[in-house]
């Protein structure tokens, strides 16, 4: 199977349901991504974003936005309202940012015919607590959303885990990618800490050990968008040489060219019987 790019533009866009507003204000980010991000906070602008980009050839949106204190999106069901009906009138995908949502809000979030759940999960305990600051979470919670996600339907979730973390290290990786791996995702996304300016180190190695395994497990592998910038200019050529990921999002040009790979216009997290309704990209 050959690498496939992913550049999401115009054609997949990010909706935050809470403007810039976030009570977790993780030490890592602290409410700035969400700055980046279309402002959705109220149900006439969030249906006015989703008409405005649809005629325009937007074909999917990703809700996401501010988490509370206990580590899950700040969603209400007239937000679930707004999606369900634009999804029922118009041919698009909505992907969500929820966290480990309660029992209660995952059905409404099922109900709503959102198509997958885009989920972040710790490598490790640690990473719980130094860089989300929720010190009273566990991997388990996560491990349970997942199976209880993944009981709707596989292609509900899509996990996503963070490598070369300062608050993980490779065994944490591995048992964490194994783990995951028996709910059988149809894909794992990969993502590379961004540190700060000073300590931003890349272990290739560390990652190159886990994305080996990782090609075993999982049935497709994506390089997904959160990695330095420094880690495109080294690394992804390497990855892709040794074709340990099925997808990379937002390579370079050059990289692009040399390995003569497909550009879609699309979140790297949507399904295959999905690449229908996105275009396929100029290199």
């Amino acid at each position: 199977m050959n690498t496939v790019a992913f550049r999401p533009g115009n054609y997949y866009v990010s909706l935050s349901i809470t403007g810039t507003y976030c009570e977790l204000k993780c030490p890592f980010c602290k409410g700035k991504y969400l700055a980046g991000m279309l402002n959705a906070s109220n149900p006439e602008l969030m249906l006015k974003i989703l008409n405005y980009y649809y005629k325009r050839g937007t074909r999917g949106f990703l809700i996401s936005g501010g988490f509370n204190r206990d580590g899950h999106l700040l969603i209400r069901s007239h937000h679930l309202k707004i999606i369900r009906e634009f999804k029922r009138n118009h041919d698009v995908i909505f992907s969500i940012h929820s966290g480990p949502v309660p029992n209660d809000l995952l059905e409404l979030i099922w109900s709503s015919e959102i198509d997958f759940i885009d989920f972040e999960i710790p490598p490790s305990n640690e990473y719980l607590r130094m860089i989300k600051g929720l010190k009273s979470h566990t991997l388990n919670k996560y491990f349970r959303f997942m199976e209880k996600a993944s009981n709707y339907s596989k292609e509900f979730i899509v996990p996503h885990i963070v490598l070369n973390s300062i608050a993980s290290n490779v065994n944490d990786e591995l048992r964490t990618i194994k783990v995951i791996a028996d709910f059988k995702p149809r894909l794992l996304v990969t993502l590379v800490e961004i540190r700060s300016r000073n300590s931003n180190y890349i272990d290739i190695d560390r990652i190159i050990k886990v994305l080996r395994i990782a090609r075993k497990l999982f049935n497709e592998v994506s390089l997904g968008c959160m990695r330095p910038s420094e880690f495109k200019v080294k690394y992804d050529e390497v990855i892709i040489k040794e074709r340990l990921v099925d997808r990379v999002v937002n390579p370079k040009v050059s990289i692009i060219n040399k390995f003569n790979l497909k550009v879609m216009g699309a979140c790297c997290g949507i399904s295959r019987s999905h690449f229908k309704l996105f275009p396929t990209l100029r290199k």
